[in-house]
């Protein structure tokens, strides 16, 4: 048991030790918040493209079209979004509110904390699974955010198909996995000079991604909205990694694919999801203090979830 629980701390502590880092050097004067909203552009333009390419193209070509799971976790993330959405609404009146808490609940720091706990967790294997995640069903979780925000924000940002289409298709992590896929699909390989430069800028991602987490978190206090929040990160750290979980187990899932899912549905709000929802016109206050509590809390959940999955044996 105690063996167990140290493996599950040492994948989950680095991570947040890099966060809590993070916070540290911002409230300290050594990190200023320009530095930390322009490492995590550079992460979402550079950093996760890279490691993304780079799993595609060292992927084997079955496994990366997994479509049995990549259908699940489709089906499991709009599934998921569109139950909490709907049972929000006698709820929650507050159409700005509703927005935040509905996008907060279901859309999930996948790319950043996902990849890494999963490569961390299994490897290649975990890479792999993670991966599909962000390739997949990213971008349709992306549409389906903006979705939330046209019908929940306050109007001042008009969305129209051709715009949403759009931005799908200027998204570097769409446009990565379509290169990614012209070097696999004839079997091409990457020179190894290439390779290993991009392997470079791979492992410098996750512990800057990771720092630039956490000098972006602000305790904003608890106003009247606090318990919409803390609802919300609750749904998204214990109710979905349950339901992701317990759907692929009776769907058969075993192993890397159902830890897989697991992870998948427990990691903490998006920080991106928050820059989304102010953008469209939603509550602010309640997107950021999801962000805040989801992630402080998943440091605990996600490392309960490592122990069930080690203890399971399904790794």
């Amino acid at each position: 048991m105690i063996p167990d629980l140290l493996f599950s701390l040492s994948i989950v502590a680095p991570l947040f030790a890099m966060m809590v880092l993070g916070f540290g050097l911002r409230r300290g004067g050594m990190i200023s918040e320009a530095f930390a909203a322009n490492g995590n552009r550079l992460m979402f333009y550079i950093g996760l493209p890279t490691i993304v390419f780079r799993s595609i193209v060292h992927a084997d070509v079955g496994e990366i079209f997994d479509v049995r799971f990549v259908l699940v976790l489709l089906g499991l993330v709009i599934g998921g979004a569109a139950v909490i959405c709907l049972v929000s609404v006698p709820f929650i009146k507050d159409k700005r509110v509703r927005g935040a808490f509905a996008s907060g609940a279901f859309r999930g720091n996948w790319a950043f904390l996902g990849i890494p706990l999963m490569t961390l967790l299994a490897g290649d294997a975990g890479l792999l699974r993670a991966t599909m995640m962000v390739t997949f069903v990213l971008p349709v979780a992306n549409v389906f955010s903006v979705l939330v925000m046209v019908f929940n924000g306050d109007g001042s940002k008009k969305v129209t198909a051709g715009s949403v289409g759009l931005a799908i298709l200027k998204n570097p992590v769409i446009l990565v996995t379509g290169l990614g896929l012209l070097v696999l699909l004839p079997g091409w390989t990457l020179p190894a000079v290439a390779d290993g430069i991009l392997e470079y800028i791979a492992q410098m991602a996750t512990p800057l991604a990771l720092l630039c987490i956490g000098a972006s978190m602000r305790f904003e206090g608890f106003g009247g909205k606090f318990t919409v929040a803390a609802v919300s990160a609750a749904i998204k750290l214990l109710a979905l990694p349950v339901l992701f979980a317990g759907v692929g187990y009776l769907l058969g899932f075993t192993g890397y694919d159902l830890a897989a899912l697991a992870i998948m549905g427990g990691v903490p709000s998006a920080i991106a999801g928050y820059a989304m929802v102010v953008e469209m016109g939603g509550d602010g206050y309640v997107a950021g203090t999801i962000v805040v509590l989801s992630t402080l809390f998943s440091a605990f959940t996600l490392t309960a979830i490592i122990y069930i999955i080690r203890v399971a044996g399904l790794v």
